[in-house]
């Protein structure tokens, strides 16, 4: 496995543990502050895995 393939496992990794974030605070109705943070993190992480598939 080389070193890009190594960095998108663990992004999606990563992006796994935000979306498990996302989806408990959903059921614990969370700040909206914080509702948006992690919905700017999951994006960030898309983008990236994305970007890194080109």
């Amino acid at each position: 496995m080389n070193r890009l393939e190594q960095l998108r496992l663990q992004w999606a990794t990563e992006l796994e543990k935000i979306d498990d974030g996302y989806a408990d605070a959903l059921e614990d109705g969370k700040d909206p502050v914080r509702m948006a943070q992690l919905e700017g993190m999951i994006a960030a992480y898309q983008q990236i895995i994305r970007d890194a598939a080109r």
